[in-house]
């Protein structure tokens, strides 16, 4: 374990991180154009005098604004930004980074020669390491002032003391936690793009600092674990290194270390990770659905655009503005008596409804509390049934403001939503303000919790809709779509190039044992098979865990054993610590709609009969229950739990496979000469238009070479999709990766070894 996030695809965050660092901090260079100077103290000080010393105070989108600010500037001006930019979101967490690629591609097209993004950056910006919440993207503007003047500070000093600053962590941090924001943008908001000073300390340490964004976060954590601090420091970064060193020997975790639950429960009083766990997971269910932009953000966006322009009519006072602010709340989100009523006022007492909407919607620095109350005080009794009516209402006029951060509320919805999640009630006697933002700190909640689950939720908006999705039944679960039904199965079959009937075959195992096992040669995808049919139950309400059998590896690895523990006393002992088998089977028994698994990589390298104990029994008679080594608790299997181990037959250690496993287990073959792998590398160059056939010829006629279909040559080694393929790419693949597999298996056997030249195996598959 370590602060840097190790879930796959952060490594090419990381990579781009550094290739910043290189070209900005340690010289004047581009990210997008290596040729170029950009990150200069010239054209950082031309930014400065267009973006932070030119704030505009109109209304409008974030690119709007920046657009008349930067107009007529030089091109590397719109590039500089245009990396800022980047640099801005590298941390953000998101399953597609295509929003974040094009506000940059739009920034770079307002100049008259754009540049266009490095395909290796964009892919960058996926997976992203945190969800920063929020405020990151609120008040961006400031997060990306704040990037603008480090640097140019940074400029300010000579270049040994810049390298003496990125050669030591915490020298780095000083410096940055000691910017002074000079402009007139940030000057007197110096603590705003706190989050974005954090995304950076990681960004560029990632082994050093914790991949936390949050500072309050950071001190409640400091806080509540404050007796693991036995060196004294005033420095919270320092005290959380002292932390997670004491935390690691009696927690075993995996990226976002002080997010785990257990650790999370402690720090964070309002944290409750059972409620929380299946709120979420009823909110993943109907957003992989595909319904969520139809059925619930559509509409709404739509009324925020005619209230927005309701809104632009109301502060001119021009004629008309009534009857837009009519057709504003018409819908389906409040009763049609209070729409009745509302409308009766504006017509009856238009001064005071002009007069009262004006101070709801005016400037972009009141608070919710000054603008709600600002109207209702306005307002007659009369107008609404009670407070949480009119909370109602006034939630959607400020729709007009921006809708993706006022959402519509209703207080049966958010007081279920509070009941499910344990979130604590309103006070009592509450007034209309306080029952709103109540509720929209409840949704900033809800999106921090789902983060921390894997679950992206973009903005309240989104969040609310969700919210809406999920309860509107009342008491009734969300439907849990069969992720293998037919159509189902054969919309996973395409994703991976397979037949629909060949996939239909395993899940039929599994559906019937419940555990599986793939063999075959290396690079036949048993283990990318593996994890995409485990993603696939995550995707639909389930989730998974893989490990990998090794010959150290043990049932208290596997099941449960006693761990060395240190108390906060400072004294030494062991602790019964669940393993990963019963994690998930605990996970799979508190959701039985959904289906879990298991990937045991390498099954046969393990001593499976050691590492699975009693495992072997349950395995057969998955309705009964035994007793385990160390905890003496009853266990058993659940039904929706299943296990899907890989084996590599090219392993002397198959062989050491008993029989008893494989009568537990349906054994499914990869081989390149058969079924679902034969034909899999020419679908694969289909679909990716790389037009290299031979390929397929090569590997075929080396395949008929070796005479072995244990010992076949995969397809994976040639299926990488950012790769062109041409002869010099399959030359070098061939031999620094395939001969020295081949010469493993020809060992002492030159003359064969001479029949897997590339050149010679070529000029043969042509003939062929």
């Amino acid at each position: 374990m370590g602060t840097r996030i190790m879930s796959s695809g952060t490594e090419r965050v990381y990579a781009a991180a550094k290739r910043w660092v290189d070209v900005a901090l340690r010289t004047d260079g581009s990210l997008f154009t290596p040729d170029k100077q950009i990150w200069t103290s010239q054209w950082l000080a031309e930014l400065h005098r267009r973006f932070l010393n030119n704030p505009d105070e109109r209304e409008g989108r974030f690119l709007d604004k920046l657009e008349r600010q930067l107009e007529s500037s030089p091109p590397e001006v719109y590039q500089l930004i245009g990396e800022v930019l980047y640099v801005h979101f590298l941390i953000v967490k998101t399953t597609s980074s295509a929003e974040e690629q094009k506000r940059i591609d739009t920034v770079l097209q307002w100049s008259r020669s754009p540049v266009e993004i490095r395909s290796d950056l964009v892919a960058a910006l996926t997976p992203g390491i945190a969800n920063p919440g929020t405020g990151f993207h609120t008040y961006r503007p400031y997060q990306v002032g704040l990037l603008i003047e480090f640097v140019e500070q940074w400029k300010e000093q000579e270049p040994e003391e810049c390298e003496r600053l990125l050669d030591d962590p915490w020298a780095f941090k000083d410096f940055l936690m000691g910017v002074q924001l000079h402009s007139r943008l940030l000057r007197d908001n110096q603590n705003t793009p706190r989050i974005q000073r954090q995304a950076l300390l990681h960004l560029t340490y990632p082994d050093t600092f914790e991949a936390i964004v949050n500072s309050d976060h950071k001190d409640k954590i400091a806080k509540t674990f404050q007796t693991s601090v036995t060196e004294a420091t005033q420095d919270v970064d320092k005290k959380l290194e002292q932390i997670r060193t004491a935390l690691e020997a009696k927690h075993v975790g995996d990226d976002h270390f002080f997010y785990q639950p257990v650790i999370r429960a402690r720090w964070d009083d309002q944290y409750d990770p059972d409620l929380w766990g299946d709120f979420i997971r009823r909110a993943r269910v109907y957003a992989n659905s595909g319904r969520l932009v139809s059925e619930e953000l559509d509409y709404k966006q739509e009324i925020g655009s005619k209230l927005a322009e309701a809104r632009e009519s109301v502060l001119a006072g021009g004629v008309g503005w009534a009857s837009k602010v009519k057709a504003g709340i018409a819908g389906n989100l409040i009763h049609p008596i209070e729409q009745s009523k509302f409308r009766d006022w504006i017509d009856e007492s238009p001064d005071d409804a002009l007069l009262g909407l004006q101070a709801m919607w005016v400037g972009d620095d009141a608070s919710v509390d000054e603008r709600v109350r600002d109207l209702v005080e306005l307002m007659p009794q009369s107008v609404s049934s009670g407070p949480g009516t009119r909370t109602t209402l006034m939630s959607i006029l400020l729709m007009g403001l921006e809708v993706e951060r006022y959402p519509p509320f209703r207080v049966r919805v958010f007081d279920e939503a509070y009941g499910r999640t344990g979130y604590p009630l309103p006070e009592s006697g509450v007034d209309e303000a306080g029952l709103y933002d109540h509720a929209l700190n409840f949704l900033d909640r809800f999106i921090e919790e789902a983060s921390a689950r894997e679950l992206m939720i973009d903005n309240r908006l989104e969040a609310q809709s969700l919210v809406w999705s999920i309860l509107r039944a009342r008491d009734e679960d969300p439907p849990i779509e069969d992720p293998w039904s037919n159509h189902k199965i054969a919309e996973l079959a395409e994703d991976i190039l397979w037949k629909s009937d060949d996939l239909q075959k395993i899940v039929y195992g599994l559906k019937d044992k419940g555990q599986v096992i793939f063999q075959g040669p290396p690079g036949t995808g048993k283990t990318y098979v593996a994890k995409r049919i485990a993603e696939w139950c995550k995707k639909h309400g389930g989730d998974y865990q893989i490990v990998q059998f090794h010959p150290s590896y043990a049932y208290e690895n596997f099941v449960e054993g006693f761990r060395p523990t240190l108390s906060e006393g400072g004294r030494a002992g062991f602790t019964l610590t669940n393993g990963p088998l019963r994690r998930i089977a605990k996970k799979a028994e508190d959701n039985p709609d959904a289906t879990f698994i298991l990937v045991i990589d390498e099954v046969n390298r393990g001593n499976v009969a050691k590492i699975l104990g009693e495992l072997y029994f349950l395995l057969e008679y998955r309705n009964e229950e035994v007793s385990l080594q160390y905890s003496g608790e009853g266990f058993s299997l659940p039904e929706n739990l299943w296990f899907i181990g890989t084996m590599n037959t090219t392993d002397r250690s198959i062989a050491l496979v008993d029989a008893a496993l494989r009568r537990r287990f349906y054994f499914f073959g990869f081989f390149p000469d058969e079924a679902p792998i034969q034909g899999l590398l020419d679908r694969w160059l289909d679909k990716h238009n790389q037009g290299a056939k031979w390929v397929t010829r090569l590997v075929e006629t080396a395949n008929e070479e070796l005479g072995d279909r244990h010992l076949g040559i995969g397809p994976s080694h040639f299926m990488n999709k950012n790769v062109a393929l041409d002869e010099s790419r399959v030359r070098f693949i061939w031999e620094q990766a395939v001969i020295p597999y081949i010469e493993e298996h020809c060992f002492g056997n030159e003359e064969k070894l001479k029949r897997f030249d590339f050149d010679r195996l070529v000029g043969n598959s042509e003939k062929a």
